[in-house]
């Protein structure tokens, strides 16, 4: 059985970025093209999921990070201030958030399942972190919460990561491992 891939928001935001197509346009254009680092990296980003995919890895999307990448985008699409190049980006940040939520070998994992209580194991995990003198993102804390689960029912799981430190701090004693997204190989 193949191991799971849980991508966490940071990932998704590389996955979902607006300016990806364009930026491979552009690359296969002219490859001594200046791109900005984080732009490479989203790109680099989608063909390893490309690549996950294609050989057949599952690979999972949390609710919660769906809910962290999608909420700024519908932000700067309401937001008066938002200029018209902002909000198109914006749109097609959502519209590729979309397109990869549906995509065939990407599971959308929601907060609440049958296997396990999210929440509550979301606020054990709070607790351990807090009582061992350390902060979690709340979005971290139900991803790792759905590791867990997961994990129980007997699938193992990596959680894929841009900071693998408070995922691991959190997951180590359920022996879940968290690793950069680079670091993770079909």
């Amino acid at each position: 059985m193949s191991t799971l891939i849980f991508l966490d928001t940071g990932v998704l935001g590389q996955l979902i970025h607006p300016d990806l197509e364009q930026i491979k346009t552009r690359l296969a254009q002219n490859a001594k093209s200046e791109v900005k680092e984080s732009i490479l990296e989203a790109s680099e980003c989608d063909d390893w999921l490309t690549t996950l995919i294609n050989e057949n890895t599952p690979v999972v999307i949390s609710e919660i990070a769906n809910y962290e990448a999608r909420r700024e985008h519908l932000r700067r699409i309401s937001d008066r201030q938002s200029g018209s190049e902002e909000k198109q980006k914006a749109i097609k940040a959502i519209q590729r958030l979309d397109a990869l939520i549906t995509k065939k070998g990407v599971t959308h994992f929601p907060v609440t399942c049958e296997e396990g209580n999210v929440m509550q194991e979301a606020a054990e995990l709070w607790a351990f972190a807090r009582n061992n003198s350390y902060a979690a993102h709340d979005a971290d804390l139900i991803i790792a919460a759905q590791a867990i689960i997961i994990k129980r029912i007997g699938i193992d799981v990596i959680i894929a990561t841009t900071d693998t430190e408070d995922f691991n701090r959190l997951l180590r004693q359920h022996h879940i491992e968290a690793r950069r997204w680079r670091d993770i190989k079909p």
